[in-house]
């Protein structure tokens, strides 16, 4: 009977650490992922970039800067994400960069291997993941005996509100 609960905790464990290691590995993919979706994207705003400019020049016009600003800034935008992400994957991964020379090491490392470097010592970080929100049904109650007032009112926002909406029935 022994062996049969020694046997139990292991394969329990077993399953556990592999568990662990698949909710890693996942979360490196996603990461991963995002940062190759942003590097696409700065990718193409370049191109719209170069694009822009060469009608311009071939139109001998002068460059808009106002255009090729708002672009900078939509490409600094992304690679500030793109290092937070990869920050986060390193945390997921359990590594450090060296703070000399940006090899990687174990986040355990005080001394870098390729340097020589003295590492800052990092805590244990453990990542939260937020749980799904759950959503609820909400049930619509009639409201009886509102002051004519608010009554006016909420009928003069809905009417502005469908003359919106067929406005931009209309646009479409």
């Amino acid at each position: 009977m022994d062996f049969l609960n020694k046997l139990g905790k292991k394969a329990s464990e077993t399953y556990q650490a592999t568990k662990e290691k698949a909710s890693t590995i996942s979360e490196e993919l996603k990461l991963k992922s995002k940062i190759n979706s942003l590097e696409e994207k700065i990718f193409e705003i370049y191109a719209e970039v170069g694009e822009i400019v060469y009608n311009e020049m071939k139109d001998g016009k002068d460059v808009s800067k106002e255009e090729i600003a708002i672009k900078c800034e939509d490409i600094s935008r992304k690679k500030d994400e793109i290092s937070k992400l990869q920050t986060e994957l390193l945390t997921v991964k359990k590594i450090k960069k060296c703070v000399n020379c940006g090899v990687e090491l174990e986040i355990e490392s005080e001394f870098c291997s390729k340097c020589g470097t003295k590492q800052p010592v990092i805590e244990k970080v453990e990542i939260k993941k937020e749980e799904p929100t759950e959503v609820k049904e909400v049930e619509l109650i009639e409201v009886n005996n509102v002051p004519q007032e608010a009554e006016n009112s909420s009928n003069e926002s809905s009417n502005e509100g469908s003359k919106e909406s067929s406005d931009n029935d209309q646009d479409k």
